[in-house]
């Protein structure tokens, strides 16, 4: 009875994967090309290209590890095709992070059946974007600081760092957070980790540091874009908390600068002093970016037809509501959930911060559906107590 059990939740996990994986190559032939409302797709390629020609991304926002993929497989079908993978890998991965964290197969199967069918995960796997890479490396780090496995996870988590540059402030802070809080580790075992880390950070990250001191001529650790990042969501154009160029900040008082570390650095500068002599718009601001990264469905005007409207809150909020509710049950996990709920709200609080986008929610979401998936298995289980009782 017992192997019966394990053979059918097994073809259970599997059959998640596959459906993820039918639902993503289906969306691929309906949804049409997205690249002129998503302006980074078709910057994706283009540093993809320049990667190949030059060594380094042409766009001063990004990491090289995306398009680094698109230089290796192709911009086109066999770009799709790896994110559709990467988005597909995503159902295993939180299926098992969901069964490493809470220790229930019902839970896992929910989580893994709500990854594979949800539509902002399916949407974003065929439209050219890093989150699919992002995301996967993300939980995949995750799942292996769970389970103890440090080295493996900092080279997850630098590989994420090398996708999206956001991930960098976090990393550290949760290889002590799992060692001393979850894992339970002496001061002195956690410093080793963190050493480890960083030993395995210098080693990945140095081709990167080459190639932007071949492209920039000076030491450059991550982009020369974050001083543009915080000045698009901190200056006196900005109304709307988003960063679109032209529209919430525009780049006119810095094209005298031909050194483009040295105009990054004037942006942060410019940014910095906005927000100190505008404490109260920052914080207006602040908070119009945090309705942007959670309202229920996406600001940009190109998304704001009732059906994309229906869809995308139609799928958000039955997962947030049952996240929530799973949150609640699961209240008395606090010390092994600490490194989710820290890295949530951090992640919220650096985009409100810089600039605030629905899309920037993204990576969080599936930490909400593994508490859905802990509330549907309680349910469950539940509602067959209720019925054997009823019988």
């Amino acid at each position: 009875m017992q192997a019966d059990y394990r053979d059918y939740y097994n073809r259970s996990v599997l059959a998640a994967v596959a459906l993820a994986l039918a639902l993503r190559v289906i969306a691929a032939i309906v949804i049409p090309d997205e690249s002129q409302l998503l302006m980074d797709a078709a910057s994706y390629r283009d540093s993809a290209n320049s990667l190949i020609e030059t060594w380094h991304p042409r766009n001063l926002y990004q990491m090289p590890l995306y398009p680094l993929m698109i230089a290796m497989t192709g911009a086109g079908v066999g770009q799709l095709a790896a994110d559709i993978f990467l988005s597909g890998l995503l159902v295993f991965v939180v299926h098992a992070l969901t069964l490493e964290v809470f220790n229930d197969r019902l839970a896992a199967i929910f989580a893994a059946m709500m990854i594979a069918c949800y539509p902002p995960l399916i949407f974003i796997s065929v439209v050219g974007l890093s989150e699919c890479q992002f995301i996967a490396l993300i939980f995949t780090a995750f799942l292996l600081w769970y389970r103890g496995d440090f080295t493996w996870a900092a080279i997850a988590a630098v590989l994420a760092v090398l996708t999206r540059p956001v991930f960098d402030l976090f990393a550290p802070i949760l290889v002590m957070l799992f060692a001393l809080v979850v894992h339970r580790l002496s001061v002195g075992q956690a410093l080793r980790k963190l050493g480890a880390y960083a030993l395995i950070y210098c080693a990945l990250m140095t081709p990167w540091w080459l190639a932007n001191y071949n492209a920039y001529g000076q030491f450059v650790r991550l982009t020369a874009g974050g001083g543009m990042a915080l000045y698009a969501g901190n200056n006196p154009l900005n109304k709307s908390g988003g960063g679109n160029i032209g529209e919430d900040f525009d780049l006119k008082d810095f094209q005298h600068f031909s050194d483009m570390v040295e105009r990054d650095k004037a942006l942060a500068k410019a940014a910095v002093d906005f927000i100190v002599q505008n404490p109260g718009r920052f914080i207006e601001l602040a908070w119009l970016k945090f309705v942007r990264i959670w309202r229920p469905w996406p600001a940009n005007a190109g998304y704001s037809s009732l059906g994309v409207m229906l869809v995308t809150a139609g799928s958000f909020l039955p997962v947030l509501i049952l996240g929530a509710v799973g949150i609640v049950l699961r209240r008395r996990m606090l010390r092994t959930l600490a490194p989710i709920y820290i890295f949530v709200a951090g992640y919220t609080a650096v985009h409100m911060v810089i600039v605030g986008t629905i899309r920037y929610r993204l990576p969080l979401e599936p930490f909400l559906v593994m508490f859905a998936g802990v509330a549907l298995g309680d349910f469950w289980r539940w509602a067959s107590q209720r019925r054997a009782t009823q019988l």
